[in-house]
């Protein structure tokens, strides 16, 4: 086989495993000191140039004419190798460059055309233009269907957590429902309090109001009030002069009767028939005050002894004393010291009769 036709074969290695089959063929690549997963993409080239040197060429082919003996292969049970089976095992996930490997190694004739046959029929199956394109397209299969086992995967999941968020979601409308009855029964009670603060506030209003118009009315009362108390003050104060005046004038008109009285007593001597005399004990009774003929002036007991130590009863006309107000060792003491004329009264009727005979 060409060069050319196994430079094909490689290009359908993936480079994950043309890292794995470099390290096994022992390649070695100037400027790599390991093929590895990072620089694969960069040393790809060199190392299929590499492999396709004849010394490694050869171990090449042996190692695909081996693999290919020791691959599950409809020729193993004694079937005839077709495109279709070629197709299907393909398809179940055997690596291509081990497909075509396996049949060119083998250099006959009829495998050499099954191969090409198989490349025509991928590349027009899967509407690529040549056949490293099959690894993309090969790893975007085997990506979808990770990708589907992945969304089952998920799925699965999913509804699980679909079905624990509905648990919850049924728990949280419960309670949303207790709350929705408490926010109506509290936006029902805050309702009632407020039309109840709002009755409050108006009657507050009102009684504010009428505090303020009685307020207004009592200011404009004692306003007037005091206008009045200023020009009852200034009347007053007029009629006191008035008053002073009049006093004065009469005070004048006093002291001139006054001052006429005493000219006419010089030249008329006043002549009086009263006697003046002094009660000893007092009976209580207006008479003593009314008496036409006498001028009765009462001593009371306490004053007794002031009065004879005096010459006060000495100048009365007659003494009197009322000897069931007066006790005898007083009456003894009087008649004594008085040289006046002493009446007795035993009772206030005998003295009543006394004064009305004159």
């Amino acid at each position: 086989m060409s060069r050319e036709t196994w430079k094909k074969v490689f290009s359908t290695i993936p480079d994950g495993e043309l890292v794995e089959l470099a390290d096994f063929w022992s390649i070695q690549v100037k400027g790599f000191r390991q093929i590895n997963q990072e620089n694969i993409k960069h040393a790809r080239a060199m190392v299929i140039a590499e492999a396709l040197k004849p010394r490694n060429l050869k171990m090449i082919k042996a190692y695909y004419t081996i693999n290919d003996d020791e691959a599950d292969e409809p020729a193993d049970k004694g079937e005839e190798i077709t495109l279709d089976a070629l197709i299907e095992i393909y398809e179940e996930g055997k690596e291509l460059h081990l497909i075509l490997g396996g049949l060119y190694a083998s250099e006959e004739e009829k495998f050499e055309k099954l191969a090409l046959e198989l490349e025509e029929t991928l590349l027009e199956k899967y509407q690529v233009d040549d056949l490293s394109s099959l690894i993309d397209s090969k790893e975007k299969k085997e990506d979808e269907v990770q990708q589907e086992k992945g969304e089952s995967k998920s799925t699965l999941e999913w509804e699980k957590k679909w079905n624990k968020s509905e648990d919850k979601n049924k728990d949280l409308r419960a309670k949303i429902g207790d709350w929705e009855k408490k926010y109506s029964q509290l936006k029902q009670q805050s309702k009632e309090e407020k039309q109840s603060a709002l009755g409050e506030k108006l009657k507050l209003q009102q009684e504010l109001g009428t505090e303020r118009a009685q307020h207004r009315e009592t200011v404009e009362n004692n306003k007037k009030t005091a206008v009045e108390n200023e020009t009852l003050k200034e009347e007053v104060a007029k009629l006191k002069g008035e008053i002073s005046h009049l006093n004065a004038m009469l005070l004048h008109q006093q002291q001139e009767v006054a001052a006429t009285a005493a000219k006419v007593d010089e030249k008329q001597p006043v002549a009086t028939d009263q006697k003046e005399i002094v009660l000893v004990g007092d009976p209580k009774n207006k008479l003593t005050e009314n008496s036409a003929k006498h001028t009765i002036r009462v001593l009371e007991l306490k004053d007794v002894p002031e009065a004879l130590e005096s010459d006060w009863l000495e100048k009365c006309d007659e003494v009197w004393m009322m000897t069931y107000l007066v006790p005898p060792q007083v009456r003894r003491k009087i008649k004594r010291t008085v040289q006046k004329s002493i009446k007795e009264f035993s009772d206030f009727p005998t003295m009543k009769r006394y004064i009305e005979k004159g």
